[in-house]
């Protein structure tokens, strides 16, 4: 894995880590003026959407799964805090589902915006660049016809040189 470009590193398996290239003005702009709830809300969307958390999560439902099933069961003599169906398990996932999809909702509804403010900024770059092609073409065809006014000039200074008898130049 190459290191970014742009100046930072980025740690082995943790993309969230590694900082995004906010340089564009556009996103600068845009990423200036967030609260704090939208950074938490984008924080929040880089882990939750990474392999990282979905090694970690997995990684915490087998250990629930084993401390519940074997480990508590020794140590309580049979008796466990979270039997087999496990419901608290089943009920920390979907408060967490519940908390998670709202956040990662916000932290879309940003890159969309990010997304429209680089399209619009995009949009007028080439506007000005159309303006300059347009500019452009337009000093080149006049520079086309000053240059065959130069040339016709010439051609009426070579004609007019060969009636009088002198030697054309050159």
């Amino acid at each position: 894995m190459s290191a970014p470009t742009n100046g930072t590193r980025r740690r082995w398996g943790v993309p969230w880590a590694g900082r995004h290239d906010h340089t564009h003005p556009a996103v600068r702009a845009l990423m200036d003026d967030r609260t704090t709830g939208e950074r938490v809300a984008d924080n929040v969307a880089r882990f939750g959407g990474s392999w990282p958390f979905i090694f970690l999560f997995l990684g915490l439902i087998a250990s629930w799964m084993i401390v519940n099933t074997v480990v508590l069961a020794r140590l309580l003599h049979g008796s466990q805090f979270d039997p087999y169906p496990y419901i608290a398990l089943n009920l920390a996932l979907s408060a967490m589902a519940g908390l998670q999809a709202p956040i990662i909702m916000m932290s879309q509804n940003r890159a969309s915006a990010r997304d429209e403010a680089l399209a619009a900024h995009h949009y007028l770059e080439s506007q000005k660049m159309e303006e300059l092609l347009t500019t452009q073409r337009s000093l080149l065809e006049e520079n086309t016809k000053l240059t065959k006014q130069v040339h016709e000039l010439a051609l009426q200074i070579h004609d007019l040189l060969g009636r009088s008898g002198a030697p054309p130049p050159g």
